[in-house]
């Protein structure tokens, strides 16, 4: 038995430094991990359809939210808060823990404390040095934590405020996003009707050329006008290629937020979207604008849902000052070879109290107090900060619309005068620089119509954002 019971030891010694020496030796050759991105499958994630026409709004926005990888981690978040709500409500239910155990001892007292589990005693055994005994125990326990000041229940009730705020964040992130989308839709399209303005400024440009050739040949130009409307030929077309540069890069950005590219099928008409100046009122009393956002945007709910929980944990804080009380249950069965042997079984409660624990209680509670004030001043932070964009955004689309009036009459203007001073360069009446001076007009005012028309609908967009409108987008949607 003394031989058996040291090979064992020893070869329990071995394993345990076989396993110390696996731990922390140095590890060589450790073959580099997988990238777990695959780039290919990230931009087929949202393949491009190929019947569904020029892309909407609507639908780029739905791509947008789909595709988005920002919404999936934040879900995961929201996922993993929920799971900690479940966490804190298992405290509640007992804990029921079954174990197996196999010992070897030489110890006096062990040796002792097994043989009597094992309903073995004898007095004929020599107690100071009863040589190798071996025990195997089975073991059933349970354990249930009946009151600990309410702590589980503060403990539940924060978990369930933090699940709440990470709700809110993933509106609040919704709510950027769909705003993101559609002021990167629109840009897109206003530098859509850019380049179709600077098309039609080429165009004008050469009409205008091949009026001064015609009237060199009639020998009633000089060469130098012709090479001045060329120059100006010339002009247009580096505005042109700038302006096709700028969709482009635009385009990029909008198939960044969905994700897949934009086939050519898909590019819309910028006028046909834009369609006419919006005439639908809104409210402009900034204080009822603000009392809406700060009633429906998810950053403020969020915040209010993180306080709830950090007055939860100063509850819960305060709860470890007061007594806790449990009950506990056991059945056992000892023996030395897996028959025979004897069974015991315990019940007890019990109840602690920390009287003194060097302060540690109070400066929890100090601590999570201090969280909470922490975040009642975010909140009114937050909430003034809301206030400044939601007064800034009103004034923004104010100054929009006003634009668009102011940018309407201009364009009809610069277009008559257009028509008028060709007609009269034709016939000899006005002078090439009074034509040139015509079309410079004519195309800032319609750079500037095609430009207020878009930054109105971007601000009607970041007004929503702010008051929180933009959060449910697709719940908004038939």
């Amino acid at each position: 038995m003394e031989a058996k019971g040291k090979f064992l030891v020893a070869a329990v010694l071995c394993a345990a430094s076989l396993g110390c020496r696996a731990s922390f030796g140095p590890v060589e050759r450790c073959a580099p991990l997988p990238s777990p991105i695959n780039v290919s499958k990230v931009l087929e994630r949202n393949p491009s359809p190929s019947s569904q026409g020029p892309l909407t709004l609507d639908r780029a926005i739905e791509e947008a939210l789909a595709a988005s990888p920002g919404l999936r981690q934040i879900e995961q978040r929201l996922q993993a808060a929920e799971e900690q709500v479940r966490q804190a409500e298992a405290a509640f239910y007992p804990r029921i823990v079954f174990s197996q155990e196999f010992s070897l001892t030489d110890n006096p007292v062990f040796a002792f404390m097994q043989t009597l589990h094992q309903r073995r005693l004898s007095f004929a055994m020599d107690f100071n040095d009863p040589g190798v005994h071996q025990n195997v125990t089975s073991r059933i326990q349970g354990e249930w934590s009946i009151f600990e000041g309410g702590s589980r229940i503060y403990g539940r009730n924060a978990a369930v405020g933090q699940r709440d705020a990470v709700g809110f964040d993933l509106l609040a992130a919704k709510n950027k996003l769909v705003a993101s989308v559609i002021e990167s839709y629109f840009r897109w399209l206003q530098a859509l009707a850019f380049l179709d303005v600077a098309e039609k400024a080429v165009l004008s440009a050469r009409t205008d050329e091949a009026l001064g050739e015609a009237r060199v040949r009639a020998q009633v130009a000089l060469a130098s006008e012709l090479l001045r409307l060329k120059t100006r030929t010339a002009e247009a077309e580096a505005n042109m290629v700038s302006a096709r540069a700028s969709a482009q890069r635009l385009k990029a950005a909008l198939e960044r937020l969905i994700a897949r590219p934009i086939g050519d099928e898909e590019v819309p008409s910028p006028m046909d979207v834009i369609g006419e100046p919006a005439k639908e009122t809104v409210e402009t009393n900034p204080a009822e604008l603000v009392k809406t956002a700060l009633r429906e945007r998810p950053e403020l709910q969020a915040i209010r849902s993180l306080i709830m929980a950090a007055r939860e944990r100063v509850r819960m804080a305060k709860a470890d000052l007061l007594p806790k009380i449990g009950a506990r249950v056991w059945w056992a069965w000892d023996s030395e070879e897996m028959r025979g042997g004897g069974e015991s079984w315990l019940a007890s409660f019990h109840a602690t109290w920390p009287l003194f624990q060097g302060g540690l209680t109070l400066s929890k509670i100090r601590e999570a107090a201090s969280r909470l004030k922490e975040l009642e001043e975010s909140g009114h932070q937050l909430a003034l900060d809301i206030a400044l964009e939601v007064h800034q955004a009103s004034a923004t689309l104010s100054e929009a619309r006003a634009k668009v009036e102011v940018a309407s009459r201009r364009r009809d203007y610069s277009t008559k005068a257009l028509e008028e001073v060709r007609a009269q360069y034709a016939n000899d009446v006005a002078t090439v620089d009074a034509l040139l001076q015509s079309e410079l007009e004519w195309t800032r005012a319609e750079v500037s119509y095609a430009s207020a028309l878009f930054e109105e609908k971007i601000a009607q967009a970041a007004l929503r954002q702010a008051l929180g409108e933009l959060a449910k987008w697709t719940e908004s949607k038939p």
